[in-house]
């Protein structure tokens, strides 16, 4: 593969995970509520998440919905679903905030839930299944061997891993957290409200593709 195809691809990847979504959205909130730590784990659900569909990608996801038309549209279902659901629970959240400070927060819950919800949350993104099965698939149609695909499974996963990381990191800084417990109220309202707006948006995306 050419070397200067592999930086495009690298290019437009990052472009798409600094796009605003669900994703990018859940991990400012995690790392500001819970800390370093946890937005570590959910980034690594996320994670998971993308190279679930780098291989579906690189193994037919394409010719999957080609054959299977309301496969997508099933899949943009239970997407508006689960992010309504996650908009609820940052409403429940605003409406009854816990005490928490930077000393409590990294303490409180299970851990591994940042894990599933990253993963999830991926997972049920309308926008990473359009990316892999349209944009990404053009980079895979220019790989001519087993090694090169595989070069680009790695060399995206990695990309979109250090991409969430350092989200996290960056808003997972004292001053940062602060802020957060000072207005958790008003910033759990917003992303309610961003979460609601991502599920309602594919929902109406899912009627007018049955109803084509």
């Amino acid at each position: 593969m050419d070397f200067y195809l592999l930086l495009t691809l690298m290019g437009v990847h990052i472009m798409v995970l600094a796009v605003p979504g669900p994703d990018i959205l859940l991990v400012l909130r995690t790392s500001l509520a819970f800390g370093y730590k946890s937005s570590v784990l959910a980034s690594l659900g996320i994670g998971l998440g993308i190279v679930a569909w780098v291989f579906l990608a690189a193994f037919g996801l394409k010719a999957i919905f080609i054959a299977l038309p309301p496969l997508q549209g099933v899949i943009m279902g239970l997407s508006a679903i689960y992010l309504m659901f996650l908009a609820f629970m940052l409403f429940k959240s605003a409406k009854n905030p816990k005490n928490l400070s930077l000393q409590t927060a990294d303490l409180s819950g299970k851990k591994r839930r940042f894990f599933i919800i990253g993963l999830f949350t991926n997972l049920s993104n309308p926008k990473a299944v359009l990316y892999f099965a349209s944009v990404f698939a053009l980079f895979l149609d220019k790989a001519s061997s087993l090694a090169e695909i595989s070069l680009l499974v790695a060399v995206i996963s990695i990309e979109s891993m250090l991409f969430f990381l350092a989200i996290g990191r960056l808003f997972s800084t004292k001053k940062a957290r602060e802020i957060f417990f000072n207005n958790q109220i008003l910033l759990d309202s917003v992303c309610a409200v961003i979460f609601a707006g991502f599920s309602l948006a594919i929902a109406y995306e899912c009627i007018l593709k049955f109803t084509e």
